[in-house]
């Protein structure tokens, strides 16, 4: 039901504002109070809903800028709410009347924003009126510190955007209050934000003599009460400065503060986490000697202080399982037909499709998605935070195929092994080169780290394979007419790119994407990066399954027929396909 104006509401309602805005501290409580009064709940459903409106709206502070606090609607479901725009007349012309009876300043100032900000009044001298309500609401001893710098802060917002004189007051009377608030530990929040609000020049552009160190020196007296607001006070500061040294002293600050954090702190987590952020900062600032001293305090963390667990799941299986996946080897003649069928299956990280559609199901609803990430290396140090959260989730999804997959394709090794009398590497390399017509090269270094894992030594075949992947690639790319080699530029000597440009070029060029999202995910970063770990020291030993997967990405490029000659494509001649061998078998209509 729209609300019609009528002149007998104005008393009313400006009564029972007055009586709840006495009683009560701020407004919220005054809306609380208000809903119980009889006088309120007997009053017509159009009319209450307008009063319910006069609470829809509240004092927010945008973090964002110098202070500046702006009148929002309210981010609690407490009453109904609308857009002002479509708030009628009638409704204006209540509060509008309202608002010259009156008495109470907390009403007074939150209903002269109201058409204020709905541009209902524009006038300056309404203008200055609101200013002057939100100065008698910061006079109020029962309302809160946090409301008084709202408060003013607000006043200070009006009279800037709009260059008013009144701005000469709110300064002195922000002034005085951020002294009194700096003084405890409980209030220094809000003198932060009058601080925050301060830290700008007068509309003229010109501080008052010592008003620029004296807002410097508050803002250092609540740096060291608290550790809370460090950036905060950081970005202030910085604001604050008049020339270059000042700004390098306020960065320094910033980052000194939590350096020092770092230091004190006695859990290997908390000293981690601060320690990132006083490097990520120094660096951001270009402040080079403080980044070198925070990433020295990350180094220096114990891998046991950092309160590691290890959440570990198991899960039972049917022998059955896997005799039904080894079935597709019953067929194999020898370990050359057994080795064809290993280097013919799928790609290890699965269908890219289905890895994607998985991960969307298990980030449904995650809270995951709503906290902060860090991935940490096997070094112990943070590599990662706050990557995109779907990318993180398929990654996840893919590693976890890989390391199913790499279980199963350690036992068809285990397999091929047990069922025929592995050759040795020379055999398994003149096989590769006469069938599959491999490189010799690379068939003969595949054949010796497969030789290794089947005897064991898996460690010592993964950090063959590793290398060989990446030559093979390469080759595999020269063979197809890549430009790959970086001619010298400057100092930096020419040389061939890194293995995550081969990926790329591979993706480029039709690689099917399940296996260039295998090689990526189990070689580079981020994912498994075996290959980075490997090549910098920080894995020296492979299990059995590593030792598969590596051995299975590596079959991909070197039982590729690179060898094979362009003439040897060409079709076969009418003769030579006639000595073919006709295969009879029976067909079922």
């Amino acid at each position: 039901m729209a609300y019609e104006f009528d002149p007998s509401h104005v008393p009313v309602v400006a009564d029972l504002l007055d009586r709840v805005g006495e009683s009560a501290p701020d407004l919220m409580k005054s809306w609380e109070r208000l809903a119980v009064l009889e006088e309120y709940q007997l009053l017509g459903e159009d009319l209450r809903a307008e009063i319910d409106f006069l609470f829809v709206y509240e004092l927010q502070e945008d973090l964002g800028g110098a202070g500046e606090v702006k009148l929002v609607e309210s981010g609690l479901s407490l009453t109904a709410t609308r857009p002002m725009s479509e708030t009628p007349a009638t409704a204006w012309r209540l509060w509008s009347h309202v608002s010259t009876v009156l008495r109470s300043p907390i009403f007074q100032a939150q209903i002269a924003d109201i058409l204020l900000t709905a541009k209902v009044q524009t006038k300056p001298e309404h203008a200055a009126s609101t200013i002057a309500w939100y100065l008698k609401v910061s006079e109020i001893v029962e309302i809160s510190a946090q409301e008084i710098a709202l408060a003013l802060g607000r006043a200070n917002t009006i009279a800037r955007s709009r260059g008013m004189a009144e701005e000469v007051s709110v300064r002195a009377a922000m002034h005085l209050r951020s002294e009194a608030f700096g003084d405890s530990h409980a209030t220094s929040g809000p003198a932060l934000t009058l601080l925050a609000a301060l830290s700008v020049p007068p509309r003229g552009g010109v501080f008052e003599p010592n008003e620029r160190e004296a807002v410097r020196r508050r803002l250092l007296a609540v740096g060291e009460s608290t550790s809370t607001f460090i950036d905060e006070i950081g970005k202030t500061l910085a604001r604050l400065a008049d020339n270059a040294v000042e700004l390098e002293r306020a960065r320094r600050w910033h980052v000194e503060q939590y350096l020092m954090l770092a230091n004190s702190a006695d859990h290997g987590m908390r000293k981690m986490y601060h320690a990132q952020t006083a490097a990520d900062l120094a660096s951001k600032y270009g402040l080079q000697d403080l980044k070198d001293a925070a990433v020295l305090v990350m180094q220096s963390v114990d891998h046991d202080s950092m309160g590691w667990e290890t959440v570990a799941t198991e899960g039972t299986m049917s022998r059955n399982v896997f005799r039904a996946y080894l079935r597709r080897y019953r067929r194999a003649r020898n370990w050359g037909h057994a080795l064809m069928v290993f280097l013919a299956g799928p790609s290890p990280s699965g269908d890219r499709q289905s890895n994607i559609r998985s991960a969307e199901h298990a980030a449904a609803g995650s809270i995951r998605a709503f906290a902060t990430r860090t991935v940490f290396g096997t070094h112990g140090l943070p590599e990662r935070t706050n990557d995109e959260f779907m990318d993180e989730e398929i990654i996840r999804a893919e590693t976890m195929m890989l390391g199913t997959t790499a279980v199963l394709l350690n036992l068809e090794l285990e397999h091929v092994r047990d069922r025929f009398s592995p050759p040795d590497a020379d055999l398994i390399a003149n096989w590769m080169v006469e069938k599959l017509s491999a490189e010799a090269t690379l068939a003969r270094q595949f054949a010796n780290a497969l030789v290794l894992h089947w005897d064991g030594r898996f460690s010592e075949s993964a950090r063959l394979s590793i290398p060989l992947l990446e030559s093979a690639a390469r080759g595999l790319l020269l063979t197809l007419d890549e430009p790959l080699y970086r001619i010298q530029q400057g100092k930096s000597p020419g040389r061939f790119p890194a293995l995550d440009f081969y990926v790329d070029a591979l993706s480029d060029r039709n690689l099917d994407p399940d296996w260039v999202r295998a090689l990526r995910v189990t070689l580079l970063s981020p994912g498994m990066n075996l290959r980075n770990l490997a090549a910098h020291g920080f894995q020296m030993d492979f299990s059995a399954n590593e030792s598969a997967l590596l051995l299975r990405l590596a079959g991909l490029f070197c039982a590729m027929p690179i060898a094979m000659s362009q003439d040897s494509l060409e079709s076969q001649p009418v003769v030579a396909r006639k000595r073919l061998r006709r295969r009879l078998g029976w067909v079922w209509i």
